[in-house]
């Protein structure tokens, strides 16, 4: 597992959490560039179809949010900007992050990135991904 050094601006330096499903399989449920500065929130969950994929990304708009989804993962990019109504002379709280995330999650099982569909609303992204169709083969 590698975590935040002390200087986490650096080239190359990267996040990863380890979780674990059951006994038997173990997964990379997250893998963060600290470059990109930040990360979204997410929860991963799934349903007897789907595995759905929640967003909390308060403060942008759906064309804010590039979401590239692959068989066993799913990317997203986009960028926070901090809304600028006066010149802030002094911080006194701060723990809203803004600025540009890249985030890559890797799902627990295959799924069908054909089939997958998003949905924004709230400040919520709803990313449902079809779990891939298993052929089973009989022998005679």
């Amino acid at each position: 597992m590698k975590w935040f050094p002390d200087d986490y601006h650096k080239v190359g330096i990267e996040k990863t959490m380890i979780i674990y499903k059951g006994f038997l399989h173990r997964f990379e449920l997250f893998h963060i560039d600290i470059n990109s500065g930040w990360r979204p929130f997410l929860d991963l969950y799934e349903t007897e179809q789907d595995l759905v994929v929640l967003v909390e990304l308060a403060g942008m708009q759906a064309d804010d949010v590039e979401i590239n989804v692959g068989r066993e993962r799913v990317q997203l990019r986009g960028n926070r900007c901090r809304p600028s109504e006066h010149k802030v002379t002094r911080v006194h709280h701060m723990e809203i992050e803004f600025g540009p995330y890249d985030q890559m999650i890797a799902l627990p099982e295959p799924v069908d990135p054909n089939g997958s569909t998003s949905t924004y609303r709230d400040g919520f992204l709803i990313i449902r991904l079809p779990k891939e169709v298993k052929s089973l083969r009989l022998d005679q």
